[in-house]
């Protein structure tokens, strides 16, 4: 990869104060006012860094520049940290394309329980950008801990089991595949990367949350039809988040 187009260097990425931007979101009845308010709402000392933050907030988790954002209204119906992580994972990675790369090719290709070795992520920040590039490397390690693809700190990186993000999951095929009641072919679902963000290794593991939700009558109906794997879902997107649907 050239230098002309190599992509840009991570950001910082302070995800705790993220996550809370997202949570006051819900409190605010116009886009408006929550964006005149991030900034300094930020709790970082400067405030060049608290503009570059909200910045990336409002790409990352707003892009369409409404209260309308899909982790606002997850956690406007839900209110579960669980959820709402799950959901920004999936955010966060779709508008992080070094870092969602970094999370398929490096990290979900491992077992969970394996020691991550430290060389592959350096590697990989090389390739990205032709030359190392150390900032963008500890923010590399920083944002896979943050969003749960790696554990521990200094002597040992960790790649841990997340655990089974099963309503993320179904939240995410209603809203990007099924907005309104229909079949959806479970081949479409796997080659989209949501449920790879979500830290899901396996089609099987796919195959496993529908199985649940089948049983649970979430879906109206999980089966091969002439030799075609599919999903029918049984709610609009909007009438899930309303009946607030949960394995």
């Amino acid at each position: 990869m050239t230098d002309s187009n190599s992509p840009s260097a991570l950001q910082i990425f302070p995800w705790p104060a993220m996550v809370a931007a997202v949570k006051r979101s819900a409190d605010y009845g116009t886009f408006e006012a929550f964006y005149a308010s991030l900034a300094d709402s930020l709790p970082l000392n400067s405030p060049l860094t608290r503009v570059r933050v909200a910045s990336i907030i409002i790409r990352n988790y707003f892009p369409d520049r409404s209260l309308d954002s899909l982790a606002t209204r997850v956690w406007r119906a839900y209110g579960r940290d669980d959820l709402l992580t799950d959901v920004m994972r999936v955010m966060t990675l779709e508008a992080e394309p070094v870092t969602a790369r970094f999370v398929v090719e490096q990290l979900l290709v491992l077992p969970p329980g394996s020691t991550f070795d430290r060389a592959r992520a350096r590697d990989y920040i090389g390739a990205t950008y032709a030359r190392f590039c150390r900032d963008s490397y500890r923010r590399l390690l920083a944002r896979a801990r943050y969003l749960g693809f790696l554990t521990g700190r200094r002597k040992e990186l960790v790649v841990p089991a997340i655990p089974r993000p099963a309503d993320a999951f179904l939240i995410l095929l209603h809203a990007r595949l099924a907005p309104t009641p229909r079949i959806v072919r479970v081949s479409d679902i796997l080659s989209a990367p949501f449920w790879q963000y979500l830290g899901m290794r396996s089609p099987e593991e796919v195959r496993s949350v529908l199985r649940d939700a089948d049983a649970a009558g979430i879906v109206a109906r999980y089966a091969t039809v002439d030799e075609l794997e599919q999903v029918t879902t049984r709610y609009s997107f909007e009438e899930y988040l309303s009946r607030r649907v949960a394995l």
